[in-house]
C-alpha cells in the first residue's frame, strides 16, 4: 500500500493488501486533525501506470489530495478475498471516507459499512443496489450511453463494416458497454457487424493480444479495447494488424499515436468532485448517482486515420446523440460468460 500524505509529501510504502499493516492502519494516518482522512482500494498494483479505469481512479485520488486538501491513504494490490479486511481496518482507524473503485468490491462494500456508521463509504463503480446502511453513496456511470458514443465512432470509422470490443470480463459494466457499442453502431451504420471477445481478467497482456489478433484476422479493422492492464495487449494486436483503437476511459492518443483513433473519457473525475463536495456539505445522503452521456467525452479524432469528411460526420452523430436528437433505444445484448 503506498500511503500518501500531503503534508510531508514524502510516500510510505507498505504491504500490498494492507494485511501487514494492521498496527499503522489502527494508530490512524499522522495527518492535522481537520482534514478528511479517506482511502481508496484498488485490486491492481500501481494503479497509476496503464491507461483505463484504475489510471482514472488514481488520477481521482490524487484530486482529493491537490484540490481538495484530503489526506489519501491508497491501497493497491488488495485481492478480493482480502477485500473485506482492508476495508474494516480503515473503518476501525477512524477514517472518514473510504472508496470502494471496482464492482468486483460490492461484496466488501455490503459487509463492512454497516459495521461502521461513522465512515462513509463510496462506491465508485456500476452498481444496482446500495448496501443496509445510511453511510454509503454510490457515484456510477451509465455504460449503456458510454458505449453507444464507442459504437457511433466505431460504426462510421470502419472500412471492413466489422469492429472488435475485446474486454477482460463478461461484467456487468461489460455487457451493458456491449449493448451500447452495438446500438450506438447500428443507429449510423446498420450494415455492420460488432463482434465481442474476453481475455478471461483484466491482467493477461498475452492473452489480450492473442484474442484481438483472432478479431482482427476475422476482418475488425476498428478495435475497442476494455481489459485493464492487458489493455495495452490489445493496442498492441491493433497497431500490429493496422488496425483503428479506440481507447477506454482515459485518453490514450500518446500511447500510440499512429494507431489511437480516438479514447472516451468516462469523466471520472466528476465522480470524485461529486464525493468531495457531500462529504464537505455533510450530506452525503445514501443513493446511486448516475453519470450519463454528457458527462463523457469523445477525444478529438485522429486526423492521420480518417478523412476530415467522416471526422465531422461522427463529431455530428456523437453531438445529435449528447444532445438527444440522435435517439438510440436501449436494447440489452447478453454476452456469453
Amino acid at each position: 500500500m503506498l500511503n500518501l500524505l500531503k503534508k510531508s509529501g514524502h510516500p510510505f510504502m507498505m504491504a500490498a493488501a494492507g494485511l501487514a499493516v494492521a498496527g499503522a492502519l489502527m494508530a490512524g494516518p499522522a495527518v492535522a486533525q481537520d482534514k478528511i482522512k479517506a482511502a481508496v482500494i484498488f485490486g491492481v498494483n500501481n494503479p497509476g501506470a496503464v491507461n483505463g479505469w484504475d489510471r482514472g481512479h488514481f488520477h481521482g485520488a490524487q484530486k482529493l489530495i491537490k484540490e481538495y486538501g484530503w489526506d489519501v491513504d491508497i491501497a493497491e494490490g488488495v485481492p478480493f478475498p482480502q477485500m473485506e479486511r482492508t476495508a474494516e481496518r480503515y473503518g476501525e482507524a477512524g477514517y472518514q471516507v473510504v472508496i470502494f473503485t471496482s464492482s468486483g468490491q460490492i461484496r466488501a462494500w455490503n459487509a463492512v459499512a454497516p459495521k461502521y456508521p461513522k465512515t462513509v463509504f463510496a462506491m465508485l463503480s456500476t452498481t444496482d443496489s446500495l448496501p443496509k446502511s445510511n453511510n454509503v453513496v454510490a457515484y456510477a456511470p451509465d455504460f449503456f450511453s458510454y458505449g453507444v458514443l464507442n459504437g457511433l465512432v466505431a460504426g462510421q470509422a470502419t472500412d471492413s463494416k466489422k469492429i472488435g470490443f475485446v474486454a477482460g470480463l463478461a461484467v456487468k459494466a461489460v455487457e451493458d458497454m456491449w449493448s451500447g457499442i452495438v446500438e450506438g453502431a447500428k443507429a449510423v451504420a446498420p450494415d455492420v457487424e460488432p463482434s465481442y471477445a474476453f481475455s478471461g481478467n483484466w491482467t493477461d497482456v498475452p492473452r489480450a493480444r492473442e484474442v484481438t489478433d483472432l478479431q482482427i484476422r476475422r476482418g475488425a479493422d476498428v478495435i475497442i479495447g476494455n481489459a485493464g492492464d492487458g489493455t495495452l495487449g490489445i493496442l498492441d494486436a491493433a497497431k500490429t494488424g493496422k488496425a483503428k483503437f479506440i481507447g477506454y476511459a482515459t485518453d490514450w492518443s500518446a500511447d500510440e499515436p499512429g494507431t489511437v483513433l480516438s479514447s472516451v473519457l468516462l469523466g471520472m473525475d466528476q465522480w470524485y468532485d461529486a464525493l468531495a463536495k457531500e462529504v464537505a456539505s455533510g450530506k452525503v445522503e445514501p443513493k446511486i448517482n448516475i453519470f450519463g452521456v454528457n458527462s463523457f467525452t469523445v477525444v478529438p479524432l485522429n486526423k492521420k486515420l480518417l478523412s476530415a469528411d467522416r471526422i465531422a460526420k461522427i463529431d455530428d452523430s456523437v453531438r445529435r446523440y449528447q444532445s438527444g436528437e440522435l435517439k438510440v433505444p436501449v436494447v440489452r445484448h447478453e454476452v456469453k460468460k
